[in-house]
């Protein structure tokens, strides 16, 4: 069994670049991606790797109708 460990938070600057807001991520943090999706949720913010996502969701998927008595919501 795979046990995480718990992270620190990670600080990020926000600051202005000409008429937008930015916000600088330490050097340690690792993007894959040069953009994401990001996602408001109200008072806070969520940031989506557009490919990981796709995967995700094309693993989902495949699982569909892999476990008959799982309720399916989507219909």
């Amino acid at each position: 069994m795979h046990m995480s460990t718990a992270q620190q938070p990670i600080i990020a600057k926000v600051f202005k670049s000409g008429n937008s807001t930015a916000i600088r991520l330490p050097k340690s943090v690792k993007l894959k991606s040069k953009t994401y999706i990001v996602e408001d949720l109200g008072g806070s913010f969520r940031l989506i790797d557009p490919a990981f996502e796709a995967k995700r969701l094309k693993a989902l998927r495949a699982l569909r109708g892999s476990a008959p008595d799982f309720p399916d919501h989507t219909t």
